[in-house]
């Protein structure tokens, strides 16, 4: 039994595994566990940066949409041309406030610091009505205007924009004259009384050029050719319309929640800093997230000879400070101004 037993021990003597033989074992497994993690993590990284990017251009598309939108529509209604020998003021139609320092306000609300303020200005998502009858009282400094559904040329115009204005009050009015080519005035709008129906329908607005009757009043008229009301050159109205203005910025991230900048337009009483409506909501109208920085370049001449707008947005994910954790992506455009021609 004792000699059985030794044979039995001696039998296999290279059963099992050395201890360098394990170890080698255990390094190529955590290797091509570790290679295989790491493909996994880069494959990972790879699609999330995909999506960020994908995220950020149709942002930036976004942003992009709205801005040429409101552009071609800056200065319609012929706001920027002034009296007769004066020169015009396209500043009135599309005006930019570049690089504005911590806290500047858009109404009650603030831009992010170093980023472009937009502002433009115009008969923008409304028609200019054909005006029928005109009448204006200097001493009084009061008027109005009868605008009918059915235009002097057999066409349609819908009067539920002019009507809307009448109701809430304080919208700006523009009065395009008839007689001399260029000349405006910007006036308050007071009251709109409706009348008729269907085609017969017709809106009479009233209006007042009193710029002491407050700070919308004096904003307005300091729009109209001159500065004021261009007495004498508004012996007949041609053209009217809702003067809006618009104001395109960044909203910077907001620290005490998960909200990044982003791109952002507010609705005001033109050449005041009255949110429209007098409501904050106006001031906060989201365009798009994401979008860091906005600069705006205005040409004097483009391609065709007529100003032109460059813009160029900045589209950002992640942390501003650590490069490797932010996807970034820029985007510009080129905007003719139609009516600054």
């Amino acid at each position: 039994m004792k000699g059985d037993t030794g044979r039995a021990l001696t039998a296999r003597p290279d059963c099992g595994a050395s201890l360098i033989e394990t170890l080698v074992a255990f390094s190529l497994t955590v290797a091509v566990s570790a290679a295989a993690f790491f493909l996994f993590v880069l494959h990972q990284r790879l699609a999330r940066a995909q999506l960020e990017t994908a995220s950020l251009l149709q942002a930036q598309q976004a942003a992009h949409l709205e801005l040429r939108r409101a552009l071609r529509a800056a200065g319609r209604g012929g706001l920027a041309y002034q009296l007769p020998g004066q020169t015009p003021r396209p500043e009135l139609a599309v005006e930019v406030e570049k690089h504005v320092r911590a806290g500047h306000a858009v109404g009650s609300r603030t831009a992010a610091e170093g980023t472009d303020v937009l502002v433009v200005r115009g008969v923008m998502n409304g028609p200019l009505y054909w005006v029928d009858e005109y009448g204006f009282d200097p001493a009084a400094r009061r008027g109005w205007i009868v605008v009918h559904a059915r235009t002097p040329y057999a066409s349609a115009q819908s009067l539920e924009m002019l009507r809307q204005a009448g109701e809430a009050g304080d919208d700006a009015l523009l009065l395009v004259s008839g007689d001399t080519p260029g000349v405006h005035a910007v006036v308050p709008i007071v009251d709109v009384a409706a009348s008729g129906r269907g085609r017969h329908r017709r809106l009479r607005v009233e209006f007042h050029a009193d710029a002491s009757r407050g700070p919308l009043a004096a904003g307005f008229l300091s729009m109209s050719s001159g500065g004021s009301w261009p007495a004498g050159y508004m012996s007949r109205v041609d053209r009217g319309g809702v003067l809006e203005e618009w104001r395109f910025y960044i909203r910077p991230p907001d620290p005490e929640s998960p909200r990044g900048p982003q791109l952002a337009m507010a609705r005001l009483y033109p050449g005041t800093a009255v949110a429209w409506r007098r409501r904050s909501a106006n001031l906060t109208q989201v365009i798009a997230d994401g979008i860091a920085d906005l600069e705006v370049a205005l040409r004097e001449t483009g391609e065709d000879g007529g100003p032109s707008v460059t813009l160029l947005t900045t589209a950002r994910i992640g942390e501003p400070a650590a490069a490797a954790l932010r996807v970034e992506r820029s985007a510009a455009a080129l905007v003719q101004l139609r009516n600054l021609r």
